[in-house]
């Protein structure tokens, strides 16, 4: 494990920067509507994307869709989350996952994968977290506030893709303070 966790502790890979869009904030009754995930090959370079709508049962609220722009349409003829995770899950293998605020992702990841009857055990690394532990004077440390510190020049769009991008962005200049 050790190994694992060291190795995604650089930007350098391997591993798999990974973002979710949800329906809200609770694992339990909110759904995944967007996956993405960059594999980053051993130097540091972006060997794979993944990306997925997902089709959920019901309706997406509105002011998610004011913030990601997903819509109901977009969303109508794509595969359930039993067809998309398990592609996900074999995507990453056994990579240590990152994420900025990792405890949000890998929450609604496993909350998934047990509604499924399956596991995500892969290492975590919270971009968050070193943010907070190398930035400690930093105003804040959203994902926008910190890009704008390393000058990673993207917008945070609330896109699953896009915002794995820019994180990994992020995290790369993390890696190199």
């Amino acid at each position: 494990m050790a190994t694992a966790s060291a190795r995604a502790g650089s930007a350098s890979g391997p591993f798999v920067f990974f973002d979710l869009e949800t329906t809200g904030l609770n694992p339990r009754g909110d759904r995944i509507i967007e996956i993405a995930g960059l594999r980053v090959a051993a130097r540091g370079e972006i060997a794979d994307r993944f990306h997925r709508l997902v089709r959920i049962e019901g309706p997406v609220p509105r002011f998610i869709t004011s913030i990601t722009g997903i819509t109901d349409d977009m969303l109508q003829d794509q595969e359930p989350i039993a067809e998309a995770l398990p592609r996900f899950i074999d995507f990453v293998g056994d990579l240590p996952l990152v994420a900025y605020n990792v405890s949000f992702d890998m929450g609604f990841l496993s909350a998934a994968a047990g509604r499924l009857r399956l596991k995500v055990k892969n290492v975590s690394v919270c971009a968050l977290q070193v943010a907070r532990r190398k930035l400690p004077d930093l105003a804040n440390h959203k994902l926008a506030t910190v890009a704008r510190h390393l000058g990673v020049r993207r917008d945070q769009n609330h896109r699953a893709l896009e915002d794995c991008e820019m994180g990994l962005q992020v995290f790369a200049g993390l890696m190199r303070i």
